[in-house]
């Protein structure tokens, strides 16, 4: 099972390669929240292609809850073999 790392900055500097990043923040109405869910991935250079990250979206901007937000990540996480699960909530 992945591990839930709580609270990060956006400046802080991802220790893993391969992990979910889980973001929400409250919606334009009331008490409602958007989530995004970011599955990052870093790669070395191999010989014919070149370092770097990867990022494919699991969920954009869709209405839901923390809850709703982090059971999607851990499933998904659970279901891909990623280690880590970075989440952030902005108010």
């Amino acid at each position: 099972m992945a591990r839930v790392r709580p609270s990060i900055r956006p400046t802080e500097t991802y220790t893993e390669p391969n992990f979910l990043r889980v973001h929400t923040a409250a919606a334009a109405s009331g008490d409602a929240r958007v989530a995004t869910i970011e599955h990052l991935a870093y790669s070395a250079a191999d010989g014919k292609d070149r370092a770097g990250w990867r990022c494919q979206t699991i969920v954009d901007g869709e209405v839901m809850s923390k809850d709703d937000a982090l059971f999607i990540a851990r499933n998904y996480a659970q279901q891909n073999d990623i280690p880590v699960i970075y989440e952030c909530h902005s108010e």
